[in-house]
């Protein structure tokens, strides 16, 4: 009869520990697949936050090389039409800083 207790004590023993073990497997598989889900994103955030500022330098540049042709061009014009291209102009600036606005909120 001890024999028998002894062996199922054993048993329960061993059973307990399998399932421990079973659970442990389990929780560093879960962290494992957390870890895989994180890296990709903070990758395409790192992708994007580097495609920003890219394209807003991109933008400050475009703008500094156009601007001096712009205004040399300005005043070759007749008056009525300096008016409309200072309009333009002016137009124009306010649709950038809306953008850059609206790309900077959305980051």
């Amino acid at each position: 009869m001890a024999d028998l207790q002894k062996t199922a004590k054993d048993a329960a023993y061993v059973v307990i520990g399998i399932g421990v073990i079973g659970w442990q497997r389990a929780q560093v598989r879960r962290r494992e697949l957390e870890q895989q889900l994180r890296d990709p994103r903070n990758q395409l955030e790192s992708q994007v936050t580097e495609a920003r500022d890219q394209l807003h330098k991109l933008a400050k540049d475009i703008e500094q090389r156009l601007e001096p042709v712009v205004e040399q061009l300005e005043e070759r014009l007749p008056e009525q039409a300096k008016e409309l291209v200072g309009q333009a102009r002016q137009a124009a600036k306010d649709a950038r800083e809306q953008l850059r606005s609206r790309i900077t909120t959305a980051a």
